[in-house]
């Protein structure tokens, strides 16, 4: 999973940067082998890193930081949050964040996460936003590990 994230912070390096944003990692040590397909997990990555720079790009005061974690998850699975420190998720977005044609982004489709939630479910796996304080949102996302 490590490799595979670091494949597309490579990708996004060039919009981070045009925004104005940091990307850092702490990746989880000998993390175990993932049960998935490379490539989907990677549209997963893709879709929450370029949504988390997009969205620290409105933000006009305070650094604009990616903060990218993987670690073990319990029972037997693999830990990825995606931390921006953007304008966060306001609390009535909550609950239809995942939705099909649902968006927050002028011009947004509203695919990008009911997609990603999908991608991660048939996977065995869950995608929840929880809040970044003192500002921002968290993408949290588990897969299994291997059997």
């Amino acid at each position: 999973m490590n490799e595979a994230i670091r494949e597309v912070i490579e990708l996004t390096r060039g919009e981070a940067a045009k925004q104005g944003a940091s990307v850092r990692t702490a990746f989880g040590k000998s993390l175990p082998p993932i049960e998935g397909d490379r490539v989907q997990l990677q549209q997963v990555a893709l879709n929450l890193v370029v949504n988390a720079v997009q969205a620290m790009g409105v933000v006009v005061e305070g650094p604009r930081e990616l903060f990218i974690t993987t670690s073990p998850a319990e029972p037997n699975g693999v830990l990825v949050a995606v931390k921006d420190s953007g304008p966060g998720v306001a609390p009535a977005s909550l609950e239809r964040l995942f939705d099909p044609f649902y968006t927050t982004k002028p011009g947004g489709l509203g695919m990008g996460l009911s997609i990603c939630r999908s991608i991660i479910e048939a996977h065995g796996g869950c995608l929840w936003v929880t809040a970044n304080q003192p500002r921002g949102a968290i993408f949290n996302f588990t897969v299994p590990t291997e059997h």
